[in-house]
């Protein structure tokens, strides 16, 4: 692989005269600092390169804001997840490109209403950051942990089968249950649903595997809720 350094030799016995790049410099205290190189070969020396224009600019807050930018488009703000946007780009790419199996575990944050009602809108947002750690905590870096909607959250899981899947939920709920001991006020409970992908199955219908899962375990739980006011 050619350096830098090496190139810009190449191009310039090649015959290009004038280009920009951007790398990584260092400042008298070792801090990184983003640069741009803009190279010219003045006229009347293309043949000698005797006389070179080089101009060093700072570019460490314009890639900073670009980096920032870039976050806001694709996580979530209250949560520091991802957003629906960097979710859906994902699953399109995931389309074209991977191989089975691909599980999905889509999360809902249950009585995220009733709480807003009762304590009101700032435990509700509580409830939605706690419910962001928990899944934060579950998974590793590598894994795609989402919120798409007000009280949804999403989980990809690339190349794992379903049985690491059901370990994951294992996780999730262990790490649930520490939560509400760790936290005092309305509790917090998620209902679940998984479902992992299987040759020729398109990953948008396993996706809704997923999602009917989920809805089979809020209607459970609320059944169970109900069981215990009523026995």
């Amino acid at each position: 692989m050619r350096t830098h350094f090496e190139q810009e030799l190449l191009d310039l016995w090649q015959g290009r005269l004038a280009y920009a790049r951007e790398g990584i410099n260092y400042d008298l205290h070792g801090a990184a600092l983003n640069v741009q190189v803009d190279l010219r070969v003045m006229p009347g020396h293309e043949e000698d390169f005797a006389w070179v224009l080089v101009a060093i600019q700072d570019i460490t807050a314009r890639k900073k804001a670009e980096e920032y930018l870039y976050y806001l488009g694709t996580h979530d703000v209250m949560t520091g997840l991802y957003n629906r946007t960097y979710f859906q780009e994902t699953l399109q790419r995931l389309q074209a490109t991977s191989h089975d199996p691909i599980t999905f575990i889509v999360v809902d944050l249950n009585e995220l209403k009733e709480a807003n009602d009762t304590f009101g809108h700032e435990a509700g947002d509580g409830l939605i950051r706690r419910a962001a750690e928990v899944l934060k905590a579950a998974f590793e870096p590598g894994a795609v942990v989402a919120r798409v909607g007000g009280d949804e959250f999403v989980v990809i899981l690339s190349h794992t089968p379903a049985s690491a899947a059901e370990q994951a939920v294992d996780r999730i709920r262990s790490l649930l249950a520490l939560n509400n001991k760790y936290y005092r006020g309305a509790p917090l409970s998620f209902a679940l649903g998984v479902a992992t992908s299987r040759p020729g199955l398109a990953l948008d219908a396993v996706l809704r595997s997923a999602d009917d899962a989920m809805y089979r375990d809020k209607a459970a739980s609320a059944r169970r809720s109900r069981a215990h006011l009523h026995p």
